[in-house]
């Protein structure tokens, strides 16, 4: 009798135990349950405060960018300034670009002195996506393409050469970059010698992808090319000999001795030829020749050897190549805004597009009295983050689990 008494009071202490600690584990659980989702609501909360801050701090920006732009043109209105700023999301992120981005691309134009600002901002945006480029370096393509030829500002005759451009950087092994680089140095001395931008554009593409050197020192070196056809004395930065009287004299000689003159009869008068014209004109005759032909050597000498030799000779046995950019120039309707969409839908363009939401969001809501409530709410969510701190100070699952055990001791 003994045993079997002794048995069930050791069963009913087990039991006790059991019940026990089940029922502290549970208890234990549960707040460590409740703390996770605390913690994951802090989180939260912490992340779009975050969120919130930037985009604070990027409307501020924006409102800089407004007020310099309202500065450096008077004739914006405020309601003009107002649309623009509003306008600046929905843009931007056509392109996967964040606001900011596109009032700095209006600020550069605005300083350019056009009047169309936010058409070449636009333009802008779709250049530096379509080759890759920094907003510096497509602005300063959009100004330079524009004051060379003289296309006063129109987007129809811009978009048509940055097409033509980035249809070229497409189907060769050219970088829109270097396309870039160079019209901004070349250009000006390409249209002053009476070449169009498809002729210019198709040319520098042709030495670059050729020689596998940069549009600075191709544009360089296509300046003193120019110059000698042009029979223009002055320095030329391509580290090259200077051209004077002389060395113009020796490059006539050169083509004349090839057969070609660089001065045509038009009206009765003696007027130079167009530069392509020449290049043409010389290749049918110099792509014949041996390297070692004198009638090469001279003429790569007379244009001032280095780089401008470089340039010249893959000019002149690469014609072929120049006419098929051409072409290529003339068949680039759409290239740019379809190479910029690319861009648009990357990964980045995506996220900058979600940035420019929040940020767009946050203006409505800092710009009406829907901001009381926000910052209520806030209040509420920061009363929340504070019991969550609470509970972390008084909770350890070392004491729950130690009390536990001090407790089934007692029982015994």
């Amino acid at each position: 009798m003994g045993n079997n008494n002794n048995e069930q009071i050791n069963n009913s202490l087990l039991n006790k135990l059991d019940e026990y600690f089940k029922s502290q584990l549970s208890k234990a659980t549960g707040e460590i349950v409740k703390i996770a989702h605390q913690y994951s609501l802090g989180y939260a909360v912490e992340n779009i405060s975050s969120k919130t801050q930037e985009a604070i701090s990027e409307l501020k920006d924006l409102d800089t960018l407004l007020r310099d732009i309202s500065k450096t043109n008077r004739q914006f209105s405020k309601s003009d300034l107002e649309k623009i700023g509003n306008a600046s999301f929905d843009i931007a992120g056509k392109y996967g670009k964040t606001a900011t981005d596109y009032l700095s691309s209006v600020q550069d134009a605005v300083h350019a002195g056009y009047t169309n600002v936010k058409e070449i901002a636009e333009l802008s945006l779709a250049v530096q996506n379509a080759g890759d480029m920094t907003a510096e370096l497509a602005n300063q393509y959009i100004a330079a393409t524009d004051n060379a030829f003289e296309m006063n500002g129109s987007i129809k005759a811009l978009s048509s050469t940055l097409d033509g451009a980035t249809n070229i950087a497409n189907n060769n092994l050219v970088d829109m970059t270097d396309l870039a680089e160079a019209m901004s140095i070349v250009g000006s001395q390409a249209a002053h010698s009476g070449m169009k931008v498809d002729e210019t554009t198709a040319a520098i593409a042709t030495m670059i992808a050729v020689t596998n050197q940069s549009g600075n020192e191709m544009a360089k070196a296509f300046q003193g090319i120019l110059m000698n056809m042009q029979q223009v004395t002055g320095e030329v930065n391509d580290g090259g000999a200077a051209i004077d009287t002389k060395s113009l004299e020796k490059y006539k000689k050169a083509c004349e001795e090839l057969g070609v003159s660089l001065t045509t009869v038009k009206g009765g008068m003696f007027s130079l030829k167009d530069p392509m014209q020449i290049i043409g004109e010389l290749s049918n005759v110099y792509a014949t020749l041996d390297d070692s032909d004198t009638k090469r050597t001279n003429l790569l000498s007379a244009v001032g050897g280095g780089d401008r030799a470089t340039a010249l000779n893959a000019l002149l046995e690469n014609y072929d190549l120049y006419e098929k950019m051409f072409q290529e120039y003339k068949d680039g309707l759409g290239s740019m805004n379809e190479a910029a969409n690319i861009t648009a839908h990357s990964w980045e363009g995506s996220l900058n597009r979600i940035s420019n939401t929040w940020t767009d969001t946050v203006e409505n809501v800092a710009n009406s009295d829907a901001i009381i409530t926000l910052l209520n709410g806030f209040n509420g969510v920061l009363s929340i983050i504070n019991k969550v701190t609470d509970a972390l100070g008084s909770l350890g699952t070392i004491g729950v689990l130690g009390g536990g055990i001090a407790s089934a001791k007692g029982l015994g």
